[in-house]
């Protein structure tokens, strides 16, 4: 068997993975590889074929488990042997029904489901349908980002919390003058926190604005509204800066796989006359993912 070539996609962050096709299961040499690659880098990307739908969710799977909660609202759900919880990230639209979600547009720097007591440790991708122009995903390290911040700006954020509204769009401002500190309506979570695996500090910073319509307006501990905007404007700026993150300009049969504690990811627009479709799965569970060993420094 031959080790997968695990080569750096810049200077911080990032890797591409070579030697490994993902149609076959992976040996769990392979996998233990893959797993260590994760930890070090903190996104992955694969080049390969197209996947069906059972064999994207398979490859996930020898990870972790996909969250498999119901997809209906957004588009009709594939069925995969029972498990209806594949994501279809996709503008098209067929027989006057969506295809996928998410539609065209730009979306924000966000992580997935911050809300949750537990968000989801990882979030792998899949290129099916690629435009031609536009589309890119962008995936940042919120530890690289810690490790760089200005003392003054390190200073204001250490020891706070961030405040999360548990309804992710506050477009109309119905939460302005609500308690941050009511449980009942804010997931309160430390804005600084220390990745389970590696050790490492990152920002924890959910998500502010991901599409037009979502506003998630969260609150910072000790500061007022207006305070903690100005807070997570510098914050955002700098996260934002090209040195700590990767564009991923997809070619079809790409998987791109993340780790969503500890990074952001965002999406450039694109032409709505284009058909875009990605496979989506949040792993929502993973013992390798979670315990795993520290790597060492190369």
């Amino acid at each position: 068997m031959t080790a997968p070539t695990i080569r750096p996609l810049t200077e911080r962050f990032g890797a591409e993975i070579t030697g490994v096709d993902a149609r076959e299961p992976l040996a769990p040499a392979t996998r233990d590889a893959l797993v260590d690659a994760f930890h070090r880098h903190q996104a992955l990307v694969m080049r390969g074929s197209v996947l069906s739908p059972h064999q994207f969710v398979a490859f996930a799977r020898s990870f972790g488990e996909p969250d498999s909660s119901d997809t209906s609202r957004y588009h009709a759900p594939i069925d995969i042997d029972g498990f209806k919880g594949l994501r279809l990230v996709s503008n098209i639209e067929e027989g006057g029904r969506n295809k996928g979600q998410f539609g065209n547009d730009e979306m924000g720097w966000h992580q997935d489901r911050w809300t949750d007591a537990a968000p989801p440790p990882a979030t792998m991708l899949h290129g099916v349908e690629i435009t031609q122009a536009g589309g890119r995903t962008g995936i940042a390290s919120l530890c690289d980002a810690y490790d760089a911040l200005p003392a003054d700006l390190r200073r204001q954020v250490e020891a706070r919390t961030i405040h999360f509204p548990l309804s992710v769009n506050d477009a109309d401002g119905a939460l302005a003058n609500a308690d941050p500190d009511d449980e009942s309506l804010f997931r309160i979570v430390p804005l600084v926190q220390v990745h389970a695996v590696t050790g490492r500090r990152f920002l924890f910073l959910g998500a502010r604005r991901i599409l037009a319509y979502i506003d998630t307006a969260p609150r910072i501990s000790g500061l007022t509204r207006e305070q903690g905007g100005a807070l997570l404007d510098a914050i955002y700026a700098h996260v934002s800066r090209p040195d700590f993150s990767y564009v991923h300009r997809w070619q079809p049969g790409d998987i791109l796989f993340w780790d969503n504690r500890c990074c952001m990811h965002r999406r450039e627009s694109f032409d709505p006359a284009e058909r875009r479709l990605l496979y989506a799965a949040p792993l929502v569970s993973s013992a390798l993912l979670w315990n795993g060993r520290i790597p060492q420094a190369a």
